[in-house]
């Protein structure tokens, strides 16, 4: 103690304040060092993982590539999948998919070999349309008799469902003189969407009268290309009673052929010359175009064009015609159908008249039928009237026939439908036009019918 006294009074003051800042620095060197080393021996007394990473690669577990370096991270887990030790598990279904794998090939190899044989029969070469394809085993004609085959296979999902889309014609009483198949969309009516009301179905003006006047005339069908179930309920809606439309058809119905939907009219069960089709489309009748009559698309606006159509179908179903097609073909070079057969129709009244002008001459002058109208009490005027042209006359019937049918439906409406609802419950699906086209169903149906109801009402009880 009395030498470091002595010292300090020694030294100047200027060294004395050297000494305490070297004390100072040295000081936070101490404390640091100290802490550095507590730091390691906590480390050192963490708990380790027995996850290394050997055991995680095993599993399939890979460090995240973004830490450390990319090349040194993909040689680690190259090294890592040779490490990675394959169980008994694993070989077994690496086997197995080798197996399916390899039988899968070899069946598709010898499923085209197979197609492509030589032509088990003629029948076979005339029904694939392969008559210009011989048998060999060349690469050409085993090409393209593995072509026909494999179109006829796919063929399944683009042909329509039934070889016959409508049952046997009904029997002659009932019989309509011809067939009218109708497009629905565009046609008879016009679906649009907007943001307000959504989805809206259009039905076109005159709609109602068209089918109730010529359904005396016409088995009508309406043949649509969208899907039944999209459709079906329009078309119960346009005729509740089914008292207009004797079928209906849908998408299922259509064949499927270059890209185009198209409505083979030759499956319909029903003599093609006595068919009319009406359609808005070309392509949808492109296999039957002699018996297409072909209309604008209706775009929902107000128009006359069903009224304006009417009298061409009339005069196709009362005329002795045999085969329809001649007459439709004839308007093939016309834009306008219906503008055309007015034409001709005013042209054919101007004939008649010319060919009957004694019987206008004579009309109105007195003769012996006025003269015993007279008598009798009648209107003399009613015997003087002019000549009716045969077109007019039959009019004139057709009108009065609709407004019969129209004021017999309107009064016996509910019992119609009351009617078919026991026809639905006594024989599942029968209808009122049903039964009228296709007759009572035979006791083997009755009693079937009936056997099922019995056995649904002691499942009941």
């Amino acid at each position: 103690m009395l030498a470091r006294t002595l010292l300090r009074t020694a030294l100047p003051r200027g060294h004395l304040a050297l000494r305490s800042a070297v004390a100072t620095v040295q000081k936070p060197r101490y404390f640091s060092h100290s802490s550095v080393s507590f730091n390691e021996k906590k480390e050192q007394e963490k708990p380790k993982s027995i996850l290394d990473d050997d055991m995680l690669a095993r599993a399939g577990f890979e460090e995240d590539p973004a830490k450390g370096d990319k090349k040194d991270q993909s040689q680690e887990k190259s090294a890592r999948r040779k490490r990675r030790v394959k169980t008994t598990k694993d070989r077994q279904r690496e086997k197995w998919a080798n197996i399916f794998y390899s039988s899968m090939l070899l069946g598709g190899v010898g499923a085209l070999g197979y197609m492509a044989r030589d032509w088990d029969s003629e029948e076979e070469q005339k029904e694939l349309e392969g008559l210009d394809i011989a048998n060999g085993y060349t690469p050409g004609l085993m090409y393209e008799r593995l072509s026909k085959r494999m179109s006829k296979a796919f063929s399944f999902f683009s042909e329509p469902v039934f070889e016959n889309l409508l049952p046997p014609p009904p029997p002659e009483q009932y019989r309509r003189p011809l067939t009218l198949v109708l497009a629905l969309d565009d046609l008879l009516i016009h679906s649009s969407w907007d943001t307000k009301h959504g989805w809206r179905t259009a039905k076109r003006p005159g709609l109602d009268y068209f089918l109730g006047y010529l359904s005396q005339y016409y088995e009508i069908v309406i043949f649509s290309t969208n899907y039944q179930m999209n459709s079906e309920r329009t078309v119960l809606k346009m005729d509740p009673l089914r008292a207009y439309i004797q079928y209906a058809l849908y998408r299922e119905a259509c064949r499927y052929k270059d890209g185009k939907i198209i409505k083979d009219m030759s499956l319909l069960n029903r003599d093609l010359g006595k068919t009319v089709a009406v359609d808005v489309n070309p392509d949808s009748v492109s296999m039957q175009p002699e018996n297409a009559i072909l209309l604008k698309p209706w775009n929902g606006e107000n128009d006359t064009t069903l009224i304006d159509l009417i009298p061409l179908l009339e005069y196709l179903a009362t005329q002795p015609i045999k085969d329809v097609r001649p007459v439709i073909k004839s308007f093939s070079d016309s834009d306008d159908v219906i503008a055309e057969y007015k034409k001709r129709e005013a042209r054919l009244r101007e004939k008649w008249r010319e060919e009957n002008k004694h019987l206008f001459e004579r009309a109105g002058k007195p003769n012996v039928g006025t003269f015993m109208a007279s008598i009798i009490g009648m209107s003399p005027n009613a015997m003087s009237k002019e000549p009716k042209m045969p077109l007019d006359a039959i009019r004139e019937h057709g009108q009065a026939q609709y407004e019969n049918l129209q004021k017999f439906l309107r009064e016996n409406a509910p019992k119609f439908l009351e009617e078919e609802q026991k026809l639905k419950e006594e024989y599942g699906k029968m209808t009122l036009n049903k039964l009228m086209t296709e007759g009572m169903p035979t006791p083997e149906d009755i009693a079937k019918q009936q056997a099922k109801k019995a056995a649904e009402e002691t499942a009941q009880t």
